[in-house]
């Protein structure tokens, strides 16, 4: 099942792109976003993770530790434009693509606007339990090993949970 996927309010804006793109020379570098992206598109095809229609937007996969308050970036995935909205379904909502995304979201699922609409209700209850917490960020070892330049996003103290990133993870 294809479902939202809301990062807490702490992680917004701490992701490898926009880190690229905002600090493009002391932290992050753009070159390294530029190959993760072309490496990832070149690998999927540039074919949608979800969909499987033509994808080319590259979209970073934090899987989140509940208990300890650890998001460790696992994977990265291509996905078209629709995807990543019903992936960022919070996001579409609030630069006015909602609607868009929530057919999208029904239409992968093949249910109705109801049930369409009772899944954002639940990632956006889930969303605003995690953003009652300050979330450290940490960077799975094999992309770490792959790519050493995403050391920069990992904040003091995390520790790498994921030896190997989930397959089907949005």
């Amino acid at each position: 099942m294809s479902r939202p996927y809301l990062p807490p309010r702490h992680r917004w804006f701490h992701d490898a792109e926009t880190h690229a793109a905002s600090h493009p020379q002391t932290t992050f570098p753009h070159a390294s976003w530029d190959r993760i992206r072309n490496e990832t598109l070149t690998a999927a095809q540039y074919v949608c993770a979800i969909c499987k229609g033509e994808g080319r937007e590259c979209h970073e996969v934090w899987l989140y530790d509940d208990a300890n308050a650890v998001a460790t970036l696992v994977q990265f995935r291509i996905l078209c434009g629709g995807c990543h909205q019903v992936v960022h379904l919070g996001r579409a909502v609030k630069y006015g693509n909602g609607r868009a995304a929530l057919i999208h979201l029904c239409k992968l699922n093949g249910i109705g606007p109801k049930e369409g609409k009772e899944i954002y209700d639940r990632a956006m209850a889930e969303w605003k339990e995690r953003n009652k917490r300050t979330w450290k960020m940490d960077v799975a070892k094999p992309l770490l090993e792959r790519y050493p330049k995403l050391a920069l996003l990992i904040e003091p103290a995390s520790v790498s949970l994921e030896k190997n990133p989930p397959s089907q993870h949005p």
